[in-house]
């Protein structure tokens, strides 16, 4: 740590690195104790990473704009590589209308009925893969039932897999510096663009399904037709990648902690507030971006006009000042604030359906399932963007 001249607390700690990524806990513990809000020299950008401070600043747009992107790039000074969503990269009057559209999705007759399916989808996933006694979870066990389940709940046809995760590396690679990685997938830009732009068209989509209700308000003049598809493509990037990743991350912790699965599979009824409590502990959304709108100060120090601060939800959920033993996984731990879905108007407007997933993946797996232990350590994926395994190898059984 060093002060500069003017006064900010600085670290050197960069977020993007490998090291970071691998064990990114014992930094959030460093940079919870240099204060409030810290400079990071490697980037110039400032970190926020307490729970009172990272929701202070999710819930106060004005002074901490979206509309500037959720990565390190900053909207008000340079362009993307594809135009910005809006719902999540916009503020207030727009993001209000839109949101509206989404918000009115998730009914609870339509979540009742994603329910039925979604139980039916797992049930079927994990008959089969009980024919095996290891597997690599991932691959076989993970990525299945979130990539069924949301494109059949969109509308969508069967998806290329491949290439849905291809576009999810690019949506959320975007969130880190550029790198020789990022570089290389950005080469097929634009023939992922023109996939995705295809499968977001009203003719690709089903009439019963969340996509063509977005169609629908757009019919109603709630929003433009070309508005309605830059939603369902907004639905695309958002939902599978984060949905794959906490599901995964869960299962890991679950693993890890056999006595957390022991009561879990006494009474399956707790799966989603393990689903919950994983998403507090080990959070596939580590961090987002937000923008200053203005010059201000906060917490004591001086922020400029269009400086990018990096707001870190991974640790604020192990903050120890809103947790008792916040790094102890606890599945029936109880959870009144939750923020690893982010909060205030642009918290993630599909978590009810994400949080339905993972309660349906992990009730049916306790129901299901008797072994479930790890056979090698998992490897997590260490390039910018979201926090997920790219492999679980597992033994397995029924019960």
């Amino acid at each position: 740590m060093t002060y500069h001249t003017d006064g900010r607390v600085c670290s050197d700690l960069d977020p993007f690195s490998e090291e970071f990524r691998a064990d990114p806990y014992r930094h959030y513990a460093q940079l919870r104790a240099l204060g409030p809000i810290v400079w990071l020299e490697r980037h110039d950008i400032w970190v926020v990473h307490h729970y009172a401070q990272v929701k202070e600043v999710l819930t106060d747009w004005k002074r901490f704009s979206n509309a500037g992107g959720g990565g390190l790039t900053n909207y008000f000074k340079e362009p993307n590589w594809r135009k910005p969503s809006i719902i999540l990269e916009v503020d207030p009057p727009e993001h209000e209308r839109t949101r509206r559209v989404l918000m009115r999705l998730f009914t609870p007759g339509a979540l009742q009925k994603m329910r039925t399916v979604f139980l039916q989808e797992a049930s079927t996933l994990m008959d089969g893969v009980l024919e095996n006694r290891e597997i690599e979870a991932i691959s076989q066990l993970v990525q299945p039932f979130p990539m069924k389940v949301f494109p059949d709940a969109v509308g969508m046809p069967p998806l290329d897999r491949d290439m849905m995760l291809i576009y999810g590396g690019m949506v959320f690679g975007a969130f880190g510096p550029r790198t020789a990685w990022y570089d290389k997938l950005l080469e097929r830009a634009d023939e992922v663009s023109a996939w995705v732009d295809a499968k977001c068209e009203r003719s690709a989509l089903t009439d019963d399904g969340l996509g063509a209700a977005i169609y629908a308000a757009a019919d109603r003049g709630e929003v433009t037709h070309a508005e309605a598809k830059l939603l369902v493509r907004s639905f695309l990037s958002a939902g599978v990648d984060t949905t794959i990743d906490s599901i995964g991350l869960c299962l890991r912790a679950l693993a890890e902690h056999p006595e957390q699965w022991k009561i879990l599979q006494e009474d399956p009824s707790l799966a989603r507030a393990a689903f919950e409590e994983a998403t507090r502990y080990d959070s596939s959304s580590q961090s987002l971006f937000r923008t200053t709108t203005e010059a201000f100060e906060f917490e004591g120090q001086k922020l400029d006009r269009h400086q990018k601060v990096l707001v870190l939800i991974g640790s604020a959920g192990r903050d120890p000042a809103v947790w008792e033993e916040p790094d102890r996984f606890d599945i029936r731990r109880r959870i009144t604030h939750q923020i690893g879905y982010g909060t205030g108007i642009h918290g993630c407007v599909a978590q009810m359906m994400a949080r339905l997933e993972g309660e349906v993946f992990f009730r049916t797996l306790a129901e299901k399932f008797g072994r479930l232990e790890m056979t090698q350590d998992a490897t997590l994926r260490l390039t910018p963007g979201l926090r997920g395994l790219l492999t679980l190898p597992m033994a397995i059984g029924p019960r």
